[in-house]
């Protein structure tokens, strides 16, 4: 539950209060659960739920205060629906599933939040667009911005680690 928080959070902090946020409601709802689902499923719900709530209670205070959005630098395109598309290479060594995600998870967390949490929400939760504008409180362009950019930084990111064939994508 937390690696899951902490990938959409700004911090390892916030993350930790999603969980346990998610955790107590859970608690006080243990005597509606159906059983319809396993209970992962309906926990990782709750706390879907939570991420969400903490996301739009962020930027409900940022823009209370007035701070400006982070958006980076731009890029090129390495994510296909659902997921990372990884390039064929033609000679070398292709990283393993297990060091692919944790090239991503690291490279996901040095993006700015805005970044981070506009890109994985839209492309590995599968949020529309107005549910990720909604959240974030962005535009729709800004939205599409902060996800092209994130995609650039995270596919220099996997470059610098593993080759520059991952520059121009698949």
């Amino acid at each position: 539950m937390f690696a899951y928080a902490r990938l959409r959070l700004p911090s390892a902090e916030s993350a930790e209060e999603a969980v346990q946020a998610a955790l107590a409601a859970a608690w006080r709802s243990r005597d509606s659960f159906e059983r319809r689902s396993s209970e992962r499923t309906w926990l990782m719900g709750i706390l879907r739920h939570k991420v969400l709530d903490l996301l739009a209670q962020r930027r409900r205070s940022r823009s209370r205060h007035g701070a400006p959005d982070s958006t980076g630098d731009s890029g090129g395109d390495l994510f296909v629906r659902g997921g990372f598309a990884q390039p064929q290479r033609p000679w070398g060594r292709a990283p393993d599933d297990a060091e692919l995600r944790e090239a991503i998870r690291e490279a996901l967390a040095e993006l700015p939040d805005a970044m981070r949490s506009a890109l994985v929400l839209r492309e590995v939760d599968g949020l529309s667009g107005r549910e990720v504008c909604e959240v974030l409180g962005v535009s729709e362009t800004n939205l599409w911005t902060l996800v092209h950019r994130g995609k650039a930084r995270v596919r220099a990111s996997l470059a610098r680690r593993f080759g520059n064939d991952w520059e121009h994508g698949p």
